[in-house]
């Protein structure tokens, strides 16, 4: 997520750790490069040159307090400053018998985001149902259809009727047993007028107690303009950004919510389901600074259910070519490794390419191969030669390369471990740094 952001922001990082003296020039530089970072995720370059100010003022006046020492201290600021660029993040306050209803132009995943919505509230002992009232889009009622089998919510829909207010009416009725009832509103393919009067309609006769307003991440600083247009329709309480991963615009899109004063909820990181999360300014600033998700993580792994053992390794770590062997399956249960590793705290460590590339593909074919090894061969891979190979490859249907490939892929993984192995260290400074509960994990 955001690498162009995130790697900026690391390499600067990275830059300041090694300067001999932290003097203006060095600082100036840091402040440079964090400004490539930020005009590269298309934050507002007013936003940048006003936060790029802040921290180079905070960075030559201050004094570092306590334990901190004057690079520790910028790091820190940097931190804070963009914490507060981004938000503080908001929480729903939902009770039972709440109306949701999500408005967006057509595109946004506004459909895909009321399955999410649905699926996440059901995790928190919510019993919701889903209603599609577009009746602009022709695949929608399918599609949330489909999703909600998936999810196993209640669904209501009417791909016959065409006024939009009449699925709310009966779908409202037919859902009244649950506790949350989410609406699917229609959309347009951009802001004009009708989308607006048709949804101001719907608005004031269901009268729902959040109006969240579903986004685009990848459309940047025009997030603000939509946000803008619905709030004057509908009243919106919050925003859900979509399509967070990978795109170069998200902080453009989260620091445009921030000026017109919208608060973002929640933000969706893939197409799948459980790719989907609220929105924690300090978490969030966390992870791209290379400080990693700790509690994120820990969330993850308690929801799939999986050993103490197993999460403890995680966050070390500690992942050897056996552990990954016995524990695939819930590995991908966790998400992609690039997923994973992001919530990893790295201290701002280049992470090898090597091992971002471990993709799901590949994790299935060196499952393969390894249930061609012996526990021996698992357990100590340096003891794998040319006539192993052979016989792992012929016994697994895969090419001799592939085993290598293999073999390598361990050896770099476990060169990372080594680098990332003084976990009290890291520990120590983020806790010097304030950067919430991980700190004493």
């Amino acid at each position: 997520m955001f690498d162009k952001l995130s790697d900026g922001l690391r390499n600067a990082i990275t830059s300041l750790r090694k300067a001999v003296v932290v003097d203006k020039k060095v600082i100036k530089e840091f402040i440079k490069e964090v400004q490539k970072a930020l005009i590269s995720s298309d934050v507002n370059v007013n936003l940048v040159l006003e936060i790029s100010k802040r921290i180079e003022d905070r960075g030559l006046l201050e004094k570092p307090p306590g334990l901190l020492d004057r690079k520790e201290h910028i790091i820190k600021i940097t931190y804070d400053e963009l914490t507060s660029l981004l938000g503080k993040g908001e929480k729903i306050n939902l009770k039972k018998g709440d109306k949701i209803l999500l408005v967006g132009i057509q595109g946004s995943g506004k459909t895909t985001t009321a399955a999410k919505l649905a699926r996440y509230y059901n995790k928190k002992g919510f019993k919701v149902g889903l209603i599609c009232a577009d009746t602009f889009r022709a695949g929608a009622y399918t599609q949330l259809m489909q999703l909600a089998e998936e999810i196993k919510a209640p669904f209501y829909g009417d791909r016959n009727e065409k006024i939009s207010l009449n699925i709310i009416r009966k779908g409202l009725e037919i859902l009244k047993d649950k506790d949350v009832i989410i609406i699917d509103s229609e959309g347009r393919n951009k802001l004009d007028d009708d989308l607006m009067r048709d949804i101001n309609i719907v608005y004031k006769e269901i009268k729902p107690q959040h109006v969240l307003l579903v986004l685009d991440g990848t459309i940047g600083q025009l997030a603000g303009e939509q946000a803008e247009a619905f709030k004057r329709a509908c009243n919106v309480t919050g925003v859900i950004l979509t399509k967070l991963d990978g795109t170069a615009k998200g902080g453009g899109a989260i620091s445009a919510c921030k000026t017109t004063n919208a608060k973002v909820y929640f933000i969706g990181v893939g197409e799948h389901n459980d790719e989907f999360e609220e929105f924690d300014a300090p978490r969030f600033v966390s992870k791209i600074l290379g400080f990693g998700d700790i509690e994120g993580l820990l969330e993850k792994a308690q929801e799939m259910e999986i050993t103490d053992e197993m999460t403890n390794r995680l966050i070390k770590g500690k992942f050897t070519l056996n552990d990954l062997y016995v524990q695939i399956q819930e590995i991908k249960k966790l998400g992609s490794l690039n997923k994973i590793v992001e919530m990893l705290p790295t201290g701002g460590i280049k992470i090898p390419k090597e091992v971002m590339e471990m993709q799901d593909e590949k994790l299935k074919f060196y499952k393969f191969m390894m249930d061609s090894m012996t526990k021996k061969e698992k357990e100590n891979p340096e003891i794998i030669e040319s006539k192993r190979v052979a016989r792992i490859a012929c016994g697994s249907g895969r090419k001799e390369q592939e085993v290598y490939e293999l073999l390598k892929q361990y050896k770099v993984m476990k060169r990372y471990v080594k680098t990332m192995n003084d976990e009290r260290k890291l520990a120590s400074f983020m806790k010097k740094l304030g950067m919430g509960k991980m700190a004493n994990m």
